[in-house]
């Protein structure tokens, strides 16, 4: 069988993402995998940056390796805001990506059960502390521009009140697109 017809047989749907992981661990080090994988990585030249972005996941929320289930590493995180209270543009980043969070996973968290049997489980996706925001910063003022413009009045919210209005549009009982 030729290299392109493995490539064609083995990159499916069903596959694609463990081998765009594995793919990934070859690229850094070629004796982390099987050797029987050598020759299908090695036919893929041109598609190596795709398939490495892809294993990679959305810049906004790095995913666990499909293989090892190990995490990888948080980015470091800066100070927040000014000394004066300042709205600093890492906060208002952070925002953007809770609410990009929210509009993802929000569903997963909705209140879809009329009688109450099942409650949602809450996701860490969804937490502001994934982004950074302590308990002590939800009383903090940051910028949100339009982004949530129905919802909020002004450029500025605390982030409580931005969590909270994410959350009456994705996760309550009745949900927005």
């Amino acid at each position: 069988m030729a290299a392109s017809d493995v490539l064609a047989t083995a990159l499916n749907g069903a596959n694609i993402a463990y081998l765009a992981d594995l793919y990934a661990r070859w690229a850094k080090d070629h004796t982390s995998v099987d050797p029987s994988f050598n020759e299908l990585f090695d036919s893929l030249e041109d598609e190596e940056a795709a398939v490495l972005k892809d294993a990679v996941g959305a810049s906004w929320a790095p995913r666990a390796s499909i293989i090892t289930g190990e995490e990888p590493e948080a980015p470091a995180k800066g100070a927040k805001g000014s000394a004066a209270g300042g709205l600093a543009a890492e906060d208002s980043l952070a925002i953007a990506r809770l609410v990009r969070a929210y509009r993802e996973y929000g569903h997963l968290e909705a209140n879809l059960d009329p009688l109450g049997l099942k409650t949602p489980q809450a996701r860490k996706e969804l937490a502001p502390a994934t982004y950074g925001f302590t308990e002590k910063d939800l009383n903090r003022d940051v910028y949100v521009g339009t982004l949530l413009q129905p919802l909020l009045k002004g450029p500025a919210a605390k982030i409580k009140d931005v969590v909270a209005a994410l959350r009456s549009v994705y996760c309550h009982t009745i949900g927005a697109e």
